[in-house]
């Protein structure tokens, strides 16, 4: 949420749209909007440390924020992934596994 609030602070106006739906055994949330973008070419660079895609000097940030959303997702059988278009947005996925139907009694 926080990428997405930075990446479109430049838009007028700003949307930021954010769903969960499950998709047979996952839920699947998704936050997208209409910011910055980027070239989806680099996408698997998004979710490496200190790995950025934009200047430094144009938008905050450590390079960290989505390698540590990766490694949380994936130690919790999940996967992350992100679309998008350099100057019309991006859309970035978190996908976790339902509670086995046993675990929930």
């Amino acid at each position: 949420m926080s990428n997405a609030l930075k990446f479109t602070r430049e838009r007028d106006p700003a949307v930021i749209e954010v769903r969960g739906q499950v998709c047979e055994a996952e839920v699947v949330y998704q936050v997208r909007d209409n910011g910055t973008g980027f070239d989806e070419e680099q996408a698997t660079r998004l979710f490496k440390v200190f790995q950025r895609l934009h200047r430094q000097d144009l938008y905050e940030g450590t390079g960290v924020g989505l390698a540590l959303v990766k490694r949380i997702a994936h130690r919790h059988g999940g996967r992350v992934w992100a679309e998008g278009r350099d100057g019309e947005g991006a859309t970035f996925y978190l996908a976790l596994p339902l509670a086995d139907e046993q675990a929930r009694r």
